[in-house]
């Protein structure tokens, strides 16, 4: 009998650290499983904030384009215009020139 009671004792021994590694075994498991939820979810987020800040970096580079664009085409309109101007000047003052010119090489023609 006391073999039994010994053996018996042993057992239950053994079967309560065996429940205790396995309790311990399962809660590891658990939090493992919970910690990698959490870095799914850490994953998805930052993926998702990654895609939101290429978006909106190419919106700012193409309003950062528009806006660009808009400049030169303004200060191109603007060049044209006073190219246009001076040439018109003077185109003006040759015109004049040539006339007063005229004018002088009549008198002098009239007076000689």
């Amino acid at each position: 009998m006391e073999t039994l009671s010994f053996t018996l004792g042993i057992l239950s021994v053994i079967i309560v650290a065996f429940v205790a590694v396995l309790v311990w075994g399962i809660v590891k498991v658990v939090k493992q499983q919970k910690q990698i939820n959490s870095f799914e979810k850490e994953i998805e987020n930052i993926h998702r904030y990654t895609n939101e800040s290429t978006s909106n970096i190419y919106t700012r580079i193409n309003e950062m384009e528009r806006n660009v664009y808009q400049a030169i085409q303004s200060q191109d309109q603007e060049t044209t215009q006073q190219c246009k101007s001076y040439t018109d000047s003077r185109i003006d003052k040759l015109v004049d020139t040539y006339f007063e010119m005229k004018e002088i090489n009549k008198k002098q023609l009239i007076k000689g």
